[in-house]
């Protein structure tokens, strides 16, 4: 199988292979198919849209590693239950997810902070470009003011 390129192209190779219609999925997640097709396709997935697919379906939790990187194969229902016996793979599976997780949750606190800060130097420059128009109608009426006594 062909490398799919984003988190959202292997939900809905997933949704095709376990035969879930998209607008199933789509009314079960409450996420918007604009999401899922033309440039929002290749935009990312958030983590609070990633957790609510995951807790409306819990299989993508055993193919967890394959949907955020792509790495491995999507697993069948044939496949986990070869790999349920296998301690070791859970663990490393486990593993790979915490570590993902924590990931992605790091990632979205550092953009968090990120426009928080962002937003408060927004504020600043708003309020400095306010006070800077004021300041400047000030004077203008000033230059006015004179220039309309002086013609007198």
């Amino acid at each position: 199988m062909d490398k799919i390129q984003t988190t959202k192209e292997r939900i809905l190779i997933f949704l095709a292979t376990n035969g879930i219609k998209k607008e199933t999925f789509y009314r079960e997640t409450g996420i918007s198919a604009s999401n899922f097709k033309g440039a929002g396709l290749k935009s990312d997935l958030g983590v609070d849209k990633l957790a609510r697919i995951l807790r409306v379906y819990p299989d993508l939790n055993d193919n967890l590693v394959w949907l955020i990187t792509g790495e491995g194969e999507l697993l069948s229902a044939e496949t986990k239950k070869d790999h349920q016996n296998d301690d070791l793979y859970a663990n490393d599976i486990n593993d790979k997810i915490g570590d993902l997780l924590a990931n992605l949750f790091a990632q979205y606190n550092a953009q968090d902070k990120t426009l928080m800060f962002l937003q408060s130097q927004i504020s600043k420059l708003e309020k400095k470009y306010s006070q800077a128009i004021s300041e400047q109608n000030k004077m203008l009426n000033e230059i006015l003011s004179a220039m309309k006594t002086s013609v007198k």
